[in-house]
């Protein structure tokens, strides 16, 4: 196996911290999700950046597999919404939906591309099993 590239992210402070990559393209506070955000609560959360890797990473996957099966798309949208559910007392696990718009292109085919998209997208393989998925095809 041979590593294609490495990414690279220190956190400090946990959940009322800070986090940056090694190259500073990231660099922000984080903060514990309560449901309401306050004025204290600058950055950003740990489920929105799964969140946002998540939709980025589908997306990314898409394209790739639009252009193997040579269908040519774009202005395409991913939408993410991780929940984070209590399914024990104090043990939380996420519930992800995504919402997927594939525009210009007929279902069935959208469809397909989806399918195969989810099946190859690299964080549906490192998180298979181990959260509830909903995928809507808009």
């Amino acid at each position: 196996m041979e590593t294609l590239y490495t990414s690279q992210v220190t956190s400090q402070g946990g959940l009322q911290g800070h986090i940056k990559s090694e190259d500073g393209a990231l660099d922000t506070d984080v903060y514990m999700p309560t449901g309401k955000k306050t004025e204290d609560q600058k950055g950003t959360t740990p489920e929105q950046l799964f969140a946002a890797s998540y939709a980025s990473c589908l997306e990314g996957t898409l394209y790739h597999i639009a252009k193997l099966n040579n269908v040519e798309i774009s202005d395409t949208e991913v939408k993410a919404k991780v929940d984070a559910v209590e399914v024990e007392k104090g043990d939380l696990q996420f519930k992800l939906d995504l919402a997927v718009n594939l525009p210009g292109i007929d279902k069935e085919k959208a469809q397909h591309i989806l399918d195969e998209a989810y099946k190859n997208c690299p964080l549906t393989k490192a998180t298979k099993g181990n959260m509830d998925v909903e995928i809507e095809l808009k």
